[in-house]
């Protein structure tokens, strides 16, 4: 027997809380990141197809990190390391904990879907592993340009596909591959900055014009 076939699409999204409670840094950057890519791209996917609707299940952890992440960059106090590191006007002149925070971060991603479809980054990883065969000591002739093109690469990477194709700043960084200036870190900080704070109002207007249905589970989704 058959039938027409009733089907709820429920997207579940949910971050745990990664600040220090005692000073409010950020320890991990996954919120940022996945608003620039994940949570950016299902907004986009959701209003270029009017006759779709969905379920949206926003953890309040979730929110609170991302409204956290709009006061930070309102008022230009980061208390994430990776967006400070990003926006850093001379990395040569980072100390060595700072480097070694961009060395063991910009790396942490699916190596197959975003680094090695972009030579530029897979540049940078060859030469890193080059690097750790020498042992500690190879880092240090990494210099302050090569950590700057890294952590522009890993933030690029991080990017939905919504992102690239509506902010030519995105496919203007890739283009260009190495050799990233303070101002080309800067505008993509800013980029950033716009996709995670449009977040939560995009995902209010295709509630209120009932695109989506919104639920929400207790505060920390333990």
């Amino acid at each position: 027997m058959s039938g027409p076939l009733d089907l709820v699409l429920l997207w579940h999204m949910h971050q745990p809380d990664y600040r220090d409670p005692a000073t409010g840094e950020f320890l991990f950057p996954w919120v940022y990141l996945h608003a620039l890519k994940d949570y950016s791209d299902m907004a986009w996917h959701l209003e270029q197809r009017p006759g779709v609707h969905a379920s949206v299940n926003l953890v309040p952890v979730l929110l609170d990190q991302i409204e956290d992440y709009d006061r930070q960059f309102e008022r230009g106090e980061l208390r994430d390391p990776l967006l400070r590191l990003l926006a850093h006007p001379d990395p040569d002149r980072m100390d060595e904990a700072e480097r070694g925070v961009v060395l063991e971060s910009c790396f942490r991603n699916n190596h197959a879907r975003m680094i090695e479809p972009f030579p530029a980054y897979r540049a940078l990883h060859q030469l890193y592993l080059h690097c750790q065969e020498s042992g500690h000591v190879g880092y240090s002739y990494l210099s302050g340009q090569y950590l700057a093109d890294l952590l522009t690469w890993y933030h690029l990477a991080w990017t939905g596909e919504s992102v690239r194709r509506e902010h030519a700043l995105v496919v203007q960084l890739m283009t260009k591959g190495c050799g990233f200036s303070i101002e080309d870190r800067r505008a993509l900080l800013e980029l950033i900055a716009r996709v995670v704070r449009g977040i939560v109002p995009r995902y209010r207007s295709l509630a209120v014009s009932g695109r989506i249905e919104l639920t929400t589970t207790p505060h920390q989704h333990p």
